[in-house]
């Protein structure tokens, strides 16, 4: 199912909440002819093979002489629907001191053309004494399926006699990242797009954090990722603005930005950083040389040509898949304070690496119905990757609000399993034994805390290389050293798991051992009961007929005792004695 559908859609049902969406004096229409007096006519989104099909690039990026420059500001907010929708990302596009006659706007996926949706502006009379000086176009999402992916906001402006175009790329962000209602800045980030008109020059624009944060500098990383070089600028922001720029000088490569807000709370990089999409430049070539030599040299020109455009599809590939940001849920047992510190930091040194992790700690107070039952469904459904961390068994009880998170995943895990549409990996702390990873993991791929910290960020990526500047696990590392420390395992004595049971299959096995178990208890509770009334009762049982009252020779296998009459020598006779 194409995106096309989920993109830029204004919310118009009637005339009071148009205003909404753009100016009071546009009028929204499918029809481009101007009534008289007409100020502003702007048609519904346009999507199909047309708007797909629609090409700015050889129209040029600058008007001519004499002509000032319309520039769009792009700035980001978050729409409420209401408790049924949820909330969503939208975007305010404006431009100020209107002296064209035609806009034309279209939102893009980098990557996927076919899902485009466009919009055309017409604008009547003259521009000195029409009051266009703040014309913007102010719509929402219809959800949030298609936030974190990169996106390209390409617009045209025709005047009397000229055409230009300019275009912009932005990764959309993640609503909970931008949201008004959060008080932490560690959690808040910048939203930043890039104006790539000009292949020398790309200009880079931030949306500043709102005034309550207090930040007034932000660090940026510009990062060529063909040559492994960085260059970092910071950016003052004195008098408050609401968006602020700065111009790059690029060569040939592959680049991509990185914008931290700087603020005591955070470390010295900055806070939480935002990423723009990978944007690739190739400066035109001067020169063009033929040659031709030998017929001999053309299955090797041939195998080049197949091995480089190998290459630089790899490339793109791996390119795609590391701007994008991969949902990732963490379940974990909070049986230690120390452990649950260390889970927080792991959530928000893989936020730092283009990775939407969720956590019960962070997340269940930023949603919109902080109900945790619901958070954990919506959670597990919307991650792409579960990771289930190994938790120590302690005596202790962590003085947290939300329990039971961990049980509620692991049983959406059983059920979903058989799917196989989610990766499922598993973490190792030091401070947990290995038998301490709850039963339904036990199979999965373990990673081991803290040393392969950077292979779990590149498998979550499924690239084999990527580099993130100003991101440290200075925090998470020491939160580990502390827990390993504080953490005492308890003494008690828990079922060593076979290698050979299926956990992740329905719980047939275990119905069947509990059966078998309930029946030896049934067993023995009878013969416990049997044993009990026969010590109670004492009695005895006597076979008459294996008394010998007749003094009779039985031979019987019973032992007997009987009166043996002494032998003849011993008697006292007086006969025998010699008198």
């Amino acid at each position: 199912m194409y995106k096309a559908f989920l993109l830029l859609s204004c919310l118009i049902v009637s005339d009071a909440s148009a205003s909404l969406c753009f100016p009071d004096y546009c009028r929204n229409t499918t029809n481009l002819i101007p009534e008289p007096g007409e100020r502003c006519l702007l048609e519904p989104v346009q999507r199909g093979a047309e708007c797909m099909e629609m090409r700015f690039e050889n129209l040029g990026h600058v008007p001519p002489t004499g002509e000032p420059l319309a520039q769009v500001s792009l700035v980001a907010y978050v729409h409420d629907f209401g408790n049924l929708k949820g909330k969503a990302i939208a975007f305010n596009s404006s431009i100020s001191d209107i002296n064209f006659n035609r806009l034309t706007m279209r939102y893009q996926t980098l990557g996927d053309e076919k899902t485009s949706a466009c919009r055309n502006v017409r604008f009547y009379g003259n521009a000195s004494n029409l009051p266009l000086q703040d014309f913007f176009v102010s719509c929402p999402f219809y959800n949030s399926s298609f936030e974190n992916s990169p996106y390209r906001l390409e617009y045209l402006v025709s005047g009397p006699n000229y055409e230009y175009s300019r275009k912009l790329v932005f990764i959309v962000p993640n609503h909970i990242f931008i949201d008004n209602a959060i008080k932490d800045i560690t959690r808040f980030t910048p939203f930043i797009y890039v104006d790539v008109s000009d292949a020398s020059t790309l200009t880079l624009y931030i949306q500043t954090l709102p005034k309550r944060f207090n930040v007034s500098a932000y660090k940026v990383w510009m990062i060529n990722n063909d040559t492994n070089s960085t260059k970092d600028i910071i950016l003052e922001n004195p008098n408050g603005e609401k968006l602020i720029h700065h111009n790059f000088t690029v060569h040939d490569g592959v680049l991509f930005f990185k914008v931290a807000a700087l603020h005591p709370t955070c470390h010295a990089n900055g806070c939480i950083n935002s990423t723009s999409p990978f944007i690739s430049i190739k400066q035109a070539s001067h020169r063009l040389l033929i040659m031709i030599i030998s017929v001999i040299w053309i299955p090797p020109v041939i195998l080049y040509a197949l091995f480089h455009t190998y290459k630089l599809y790899k490339k793109k590939e791996i390119l795609k898949r590391a701007e994008r940001k991969p949902m990732c849920l963490l379940v974990y047992t909070p049986s230690h304070m120390a452990h649950v510190n260390a889970m927080v930091d792991l959530a928000r040194y893989l936020r730092c690496c283009n990775i939407n992790a969720m956590i019960d700690t962070l997340d269940i107070p930023e949603s919109t119905n902080k109900d945790p039952v619901l958070w954990c469904n919506e959670a597990f459904q919307a991650a792409e990757v579960i990771i289930i961390a190994t938790s120590p068994r302690t005596d202790e009880i962590a003085p947290v609000i939300y329990r039971n998170m961990d049980s509620q995943a692991l049983r959406l895990l059983k059920e979903n399993y058989p799917l196989r549409n989610k990766r499922y990996f598993a973490l190792q702390f030091p401070y947990c034994k290995s038998e301490d990873i709850p039963k339904e993991a036990r199979q999965f791929k373990r990673f081991s805390m803290p040393e392969e910290l950077e292979k779990l960020v590149r498998t979550i990526h499924e690239v084999e290389y990527i580099r993130f500047f100003g991101v440290s696990d200075k925090d998470f590392v020491d939160s580990v050293k502390l827990a390993k420390l504080q953490v005492v395992p308890t003494k008690k004595s828990f079922r060593k798991i076979e290698d050979n049971e299926d956990l992740l299959l329905p719980d047939l096995q275990e119905k069947t051992i509990s059966f078998e178990l309930l029946q030896l208890k049934e067993v023995e509770s009878k013969s416990n009961d049997t044993a009990n009334n026969k010590s109670a009762s004492k009695t005895f049982k006597t076979n008459i007929e294996e008394l010998n009252l007749l003094g009779e020779n039985v031979e019987s296998e019973t032992e007997t005792f009987g009166f043996n009459q002494p032998a003849k020598n011993s008697e006292f006779r007086i006969d025998s004695l010699n008198l």
